[in-house]
């Protein structure tokens, strides 16, 4: 591996923890003491014993598996809601498959970590009765996704879970994710991997660990082929190092139907097997839904559902579809949002037939193969490069600890083919995503612009730190593009980094110069942190800010742009990489 990534990787390493081993054996022997539910859906049909067992059969038969997400703001009001939206699908012959119940994400935290947690708006489960309730509603399976099974609160949540028979628990790339005032990694990935150790005590019973894709690493990727190889790689630590059964669903950031279906189409040739799918469902893309006039939303989520439903049915891979609402853009799904959306894609549904026989999928086969390929060696480079570091890659713990630490930017960069082993980290895609499409092609164009202006290799021998002061991805990626191909050393601090993880990674890296992208509306308080804490250090930093430049003031309802007060403050906020990059070359 290349030397900086390599001591990356070595600084990650965790030491003092449990052997993960351990942990699923225990977990095994736990969930040997676990009576597994039964769903109300399969204690109503003789027919079939498992639900793997029935999406297996629809799929055969040429049917499409339907789910929906809910998530209302009490517990009788979802309990309501389920039995509503299981009486509708009836009356109207509509077949409904599953809902995934969205809870607040208080559940994620053991209770006596809620009181001090930032308040939500669905609903919260206290106990098995609560469980219960939703799970046996109507006779409809119910699956516990978000917030359970990677939570800090993982083993409460996912026996609750197993004791109601929810097929799939999820969400495995939420492992990622932090939560208020729960600092303990060691114990909260050790309770997780305990609780894949109690789902591979139901192997028989496909009860399953889900992951959805987007909300982790692959949310952060700009090749679609990386998402097949970090797949791969929660595929490996959940069914080869844990037993557990593992399937995906994702989608909710991919707006172009051919890399959504070749996707699944690759992740599906991978790791499906005969007696389980791989794939529960593809989310319906929200980025290119209107805040306003929204019924045009319509006209991208019909034939983005029929595409789905078409490659289906030629491919038989159990691809399921969730259709999101046409509100999603402005506000939380109604009932009646929802009952609109899924009664649309179904009637789509009824003409897919029709379409069916004029339909070429070669290009579909040909990006699979490429994915298929790509993915394989993504994952890999993956183990490859962690063993040269020295991590257990046979210890889901520790792969666990470290893949917590690392920046998913970075991993990509380090993996990619394009990358690994090639002394750079800008990464050539094999199938953009929309938004690294549409980066990528930025930072050509602004590179390009800039060499013409005779500015190439402006900033050559200069470090720059960048980092995202929010969860944002893109624009940290265009700059640090940018700043690369003018010739700086761009040092990533990644995303979510607080002023003071930057200024001492400035400080290791012994540079002045630090670029920060913000983009929720944190930018005026960040740089007045950042700045107060630079001045206390006493020395000389050169700060830059972009994104969206805005706050809510003293006084305002609405955002206000506040360049200016950053400017006041010692910042520079031009909010414009081609003017950054001309003032840091007269540095």
């Amino acid at each position: 591996m290349d030397s900086n990534a390599l001591q990356y990787l070595k600084s990650l390493k965790p030491h003092g923890h449990r052997d993960g081993r351990e942990c699923v054996r225990e977990g095994i022997e736990m969930g040997k003491t676990i009576a597994t539910g039964k769903s109300a859906f399969i204690g109503q049909n003789d027919q079939y014993k498992t639900h793997m067992e029935y999406k297996l059969d629809l799929a055969k038969q040429g049917k499409i598996y339907w789910n929906i997400l809910l998530g209302l703001a009490t517990l009788e009001e979802q309990v309501a809601a389920i039995k509503e939206l299981y009486g509708w699908s009836q009356r109207t012959g509509l077949d409904l498959h599953c809902i995934q119940m969205i809870a607040s994400g208080l559940i994620a935290l053991p209770k006596e970590y809620r009181d001090k947690a930032p308040a939500t708006t669905s609903f919260v489960m206290d106990g098995l009765a609560d469980y219960q309730a939703l799970a046996y509603a109507a006779p409809i399976d119910i699956t516990f996704n978000d917030y359970h099974l990677f939570s800090p609160n993982a083993l409460e949540t996912t026996i609750n879970a197993v004791k109601v028979g929810s097929p799939r628990i999820g969400d495995f790339t939420q492992f990622y994710w932090g939560y208020a005032g729960f600092n303990d990694d060691v114990q909260r990935f050790s309770d997780v991997v305990t609780s894949l150790g109690i789902l591979a005590s139901k192997r028989d019973e496909m009860i399953c660990a889900e992951t959805y894709l987007d909300d982790g690493y692959p949310g952060y990727f700009i090749d679609c082929a990386s998402y097949v190889g970090y797949a791969l790689l929660e595929h490996y630590i959940c069914t080869k190092l844990c037993g557990a059964r593992y399937v995906i669903s994702f989608g909710g950031l991919l707006s172009e139907n051919d890399t959504r279906c070749a996707i699944a189409m690759a992740l599906h040739e991978l790791m499906s097997t005969p007696d389980q799918t791989v794939l529960t469902y593809l989310n319906s893309s929200t980025n290119l839904q209107w805040d306003h006039d929204i019924h045009g939303n319509y006209g991208v989520s019909v034939p983005e559902m029929l595409f789905e439903i078409l490659v289906e049915k030629k491919y038989r891979m159990s691809l399921g579809v969730n259709p999101v609402s046409i509100t999603e853009k402005i506000k939380v799904a109604t009932l009646e949002d929802l009952e609109n959306i899924f009664a649309a894609g179904k009637r789509a549904e009824e003409k897919a037939e029709e379409w069916l026989p004029f339909m070429d999928f070669s290009k579909l086969e040909e990006m699979r193969d490429v994915m298929v390929r790509e993915g394989k060696v993504f994952f890999d480079n993956v183990l490859e490069g962690f063993r040269e570091a020295g991590i257990d890659v046979e210890d889901p713990l520790e792969l666990f600890l470290v893949l917590k630490q690392c920046n998913p930017i970075r991993f990509e960069q380090m993996f990619h083919s394009s990358t690994y082993k090639k002394g750079t980290d800008q990464i050539s895609p094999f199938y953009p995503t929309v938004l690294g499409r549409q980066t990528l092609e930025m930072r050509e164009e602004i590179v390009n612009s800039l060499h013409t202006d005779g500015l190439g290799g402006a900033l050559d021998g200069k470090k720059i730190v960048v980092g995202s002061g929010d969860a944002h991805t893109y624009g940290l990626v265009l700059v640090e593009g940018v700043l690369a191909g003018m010739g700086a050393d761009v040092i990533n601090a990644g995303v979510d980094v607080d002023p003071v993880d930057v200024l001492d990674l400035a400080d290791e890296v012994d540079t002045p110069y630090i670029g920060i992208s913000c983009h929720n509306g944190q930018a005026l308080d960040y740089g007045r942190q950042l700045m107060t804490l630079a001045k206390e250090r006493k020395r000389d930093y050169w700060v830059f800010m972009g994104g969206k430049l805005n706050a809510i003031l003293p006084g305002d309802s609405e955002p206000t742009e506040i360049a200016h007060l950053l400017k006041e403050l010692g910042i520079h906020s031009e909010n414009d990489i081609v003017e950054v990059v001309k003032k840091l070359h007269t540095r």
